[in-house]
Parts: C-alpha cells; sequence; structure tokens
C-alpha cells in the first residue's frame, strides 16, 4: 500500500471495476462532532441521509417532503464522522492524567476511539433507518499517511479500497468512515490530525470521482468572520480553493486547510451545508475565481515571540520544509503556528497564550496582520469587519445571501 500521490492520482483516473459509475454517483457527506451533540442526532441523522438517498435532493434537515419509496436519488454515500463533540479531548485528558507526556502511538490509539465508537453508533442508525449501512477502519479506506501517529499528513489514496466495497451493492448502501485516520506505510494506523475528517471527506470523494462533497457542521457556510464573534459576518455564496486556504490557516475554522489543498489539486468542490433548518442555504468552495474579503481571528493558533533572527531563521526552515505550521509573521519579533502542539521553547522563543492573531483578507488578495489580547479580539474584529463590510442601505446587515 506504499502509493505516492501521483501514482495514486493515476489510479483514480484508471479505476474500472465495473461499478465505476455508481461510485462517481455516490454521496460523500462529512459530519462534524456537533452534529452530535443534541439528543437523538444520530437518528436524525440518518433520517436525512435516508431521504437524500431516495429523492436526491439536497433537502434541509427538517424538509419531510418527497417520496419515501422513490429509488430516482444517486442511491449509494460515503459517510464521514467525526467523534462526538469533546470526546477527543476526554480522552486525550485521561491519557495525559496517567502520563503527562504519553508515547505518541499510544496517544493516537486512545485519540482514535473516538471516531471508531462514532462509526459503529451512526452505522446503527442508519440500519435502523432502512439502510445497508457497513462500518469501516482505517484499513479499509485507502489513505496512507506518514509521520507522528497522532498528527500524520496524508500521502497517498488508492481508490480501489472503496470503490471495491460499494462495488454491486444495492441502492441504499452507506459506507461509514472514521475521519482523520489512515494508515503508515507499516500498516499501522495514524491519525491525520486534529479536524481532519475534512481531508477524509475530500480524500473519499477524490477515491470515487465524485465531483463534489458535502461537510456539515453547525455554521452556515463560509463567512466573512466568526458569527459568534462577529454577530453582522455574512455567508459567502462561492469561495475559490486558493482564497479558502488562505482562511483555513489564517484562523477559519469551518475547513481544514490541507484538506482544501487535496481539493483544488483534484477539483473537487466542497459544499459547506449547516445543520439547521436553513441548511439550503450554504456555500461552495470550488474552481470559480470570485474575490473574497473576510475577517479572521486565530484562536487555535499558538505565538511564539522571540529575538528577530531566531523567529526569522525557524520561518526560513519551516518554509523549506513545505510545513503548514506557518501561519504568518506578523512582525520581526513574533511568530504564529496553526499547530499549537509544536514547543519552540527550546529554540529560543516563549509562547505567548494571552495574544491572538486578527488577521483581515481584502478582495485583492492583500493581508493586514494585528497581535491583540485575547480579551480585545473580539472588538478589534468586529470593527475590521464594519471597516470591511459597510452596510449597504439596500441590504440588510448579516443577512445570508441566497444558496447558488
Amino acid at each position: 500500500m506504499a502509493l505516492n500521490t501521483e501514482l495514486a492520482t493515476e489510479l483514480t483516473a484508471a479505476s474500472d471495476l465495473g461499478d465505476e459509475s455508481a461510485s462517481a454517483e455516490a454521496l460523500v457527506l462529512k459530519f462534524g462532532g456537533a452534529a452530535f451533540a443534541a439528543p437523538g442526532a444520530h437518528r436524525r441523522i440518518a433520517t436525512y441521509i435516508a431521504e437524500r438517498l431516495r429523492t436526491g435532493g439536497p433537502a434541509a434537515f427538517d424538509d419531510t417532503t418527497g417520496d419515501p419509496a422513490g429509488t430516482s436519488g444517486r442511491g449509494r454515500a460515503v459517510v464521514v464522522v467525526s467523534a462526538v463533540a469533546g470526546e477527543t479531548d476526554r480522552l486525550s485528558n485521561a491519557v495525559r492524567a496517567v502520563s503527562p507526556d504519553p508515547d505518541r502511538e499510544l496517544l493516537a490509539a486512545a485519540l482514535m476511539t473516538g471516531e471508531t465508537v462514532n462509526v459503529a453508533v451512526m452505522t446503527a442508525a442508519l440500519r435502523d433507518a432502512g439502510l445497508t449501512a457497513l462500518p469501516l477502519g482505517p484499513a479499509d479506506t485507502g489513505l496512507l499517511g506518514a509521520g507522528e501517529p497522532h498528527s500524520a499528513e496524508l500521502r497517498a489514496i488508492d481508490p480501489s479500497a472503496l470503490t471495491a466495497r460499494l462495488a454491486g451493492q444495492p441502492a441504499g448502501t452507506v459506507l461509514v468512515v472514521p475521519g482523520g485516520q489512515a494508515l503508515d506505510a507499516t500498516g499501522h494506523p495514524v491519525m491525520l490530525g486534529r479536524n481532519s475528517s475534512d481531508l477524509s471527506a475530500i480524500a473519499a470523494a477524490i477515491a470515487l470521482g465524485t465531483p463534489a462533497c458535502e461537510i456539515f457542521s453547525d455554521s452556515p457556510g463560509i463567512c466573512t468572520a466568526d458569527p459568534r464573534l462577529v454577530p453582522t459576518a455574512r455567508t459567502l455564496a462561492t469561495v475559490d480553493h486558493d482564497t479558502m486556504i488562505t482562511m483555513s490557516r489564517h484562523g477559519a475554522k469551518v475547513l481544514h486547510h490541507s484538506a482544501v489543498d487535496w481539493a483544488r489539486r483534484h477539483q473537487v468542490e466542497i459544499h459547506c451545508r449547516s445543520l439547521l433548518p436553513e441548511g439550503r442555504v450554504h456555500s461552495i468552495v470550488g474552481t470559480a475565481a470570485t474575490s473574497a474579503a473576510a475577517v479572521l481571528v486565530h484562536t487555535h493558533g499558538a505565538v511564539w515571540t522571540g529575538a528577530a533572527s531566531l523567529v526569522h531563521d525557524l520561518c526560513v526552515e519551516l518554509t523549506a520544509q513545505g510545513s503548514d505550521a506557518v501561519v504568518v509573521q506578523p512582525d520581526r519579533s513574533s511568530l504564529v503556528l496553526a499547530d499549537t502542539v509544536r514547543d519552540l521553547r527550546g529554540r529560543g522563543l516563549r509562547p505567548c497564550p494571552e495574544l491572538r492573531l486578527v488577521t483581515t483578507l481584502f478582495p485583492d488578495g492583500r493581508l493586514e496582520h494585528r497581535l491583540v489580547t485575547a480579551e480585545d479580539a473580539p472588538a478589534v474584529a468586529r470593527a475590521a469587519h464594519d471597516a470591511v463590510f459597510r452596510p449597504s442601505p439596500l441590504a440588510t446587515a448579516g443577512a445570508p445571501p441566497p444558496a447558488p
């Protein structure tokens, strides 16, 4: 299974297992941890998936219309699930309570049980909804990772793993995939980092030749700012891949930046949908060249400070390594990393947990960065958003645009 990315691309193009058309028409749906937080969420999601497969329409979660006996829909689906919200943190705390600095393979083994359990629960709900649901593990998905066991990178996709499992399956078949899991070159399970279920969904779409995948969250779509910090944030109808990568690396939490990069390279559209009744309003991340502006607060980015020469040398080193961890160097003595696990104290830098990075993305692609205290970040973000998105007299501030 030691595939490289180029070989995986060739396999995607050449895959022909006798049911290729069925695979290409399969829905690829991803549900994050917040989707399962409410009581009865698994049953509600299972009912929604069953209706989608029967009718083929992108109905909202409150829809009860459609022909339950119809078979005009796509008929098959791959459903990627994250661990239930808060479960990964609970597992991490349980391990660290015993060992403050646990072996990384043991930490990964513990954390991955969150998705494994949720795969089983989601499979049970789908079967109760009348679907043929098949639970998969990391050995069944064709995803190859490399790196630290708890934060590996996706290196390759073997499309035959998923296409073979869908081949010959009847309408109503659902493959339930654990988000953010892969195998390394030795066949051991690894995590693809925190919040990487998006990446698993994109990989599934690439493997099946599906032109789009759908990411469900508690957000209405891709917003011009975090609505919890900036109430006047707007929902963007479309965003191009490159802009979305920039937004993600600077703090937007709706999508994982490495997932968007894989989608860009394989021309997969990402439909970001809401779990709320107004779920028809959503954002599409694709190849269309559209300008976008946003104000981003990197609440999970670790701010490190030190001598300007040390910061400069480390930026050069990480860039040469192709690291995705470097977000921005907002001034000559500060560095912001997306990977908060990385410890740079041994490199002469010190952490500044009281600081947050606020980035304004202008329509022309220009970025403006400010380091502010965590307390001041919401007010700074609101002011920056108001400056970029001055209310129009013909539109209500904060109103989302019609769904494309």
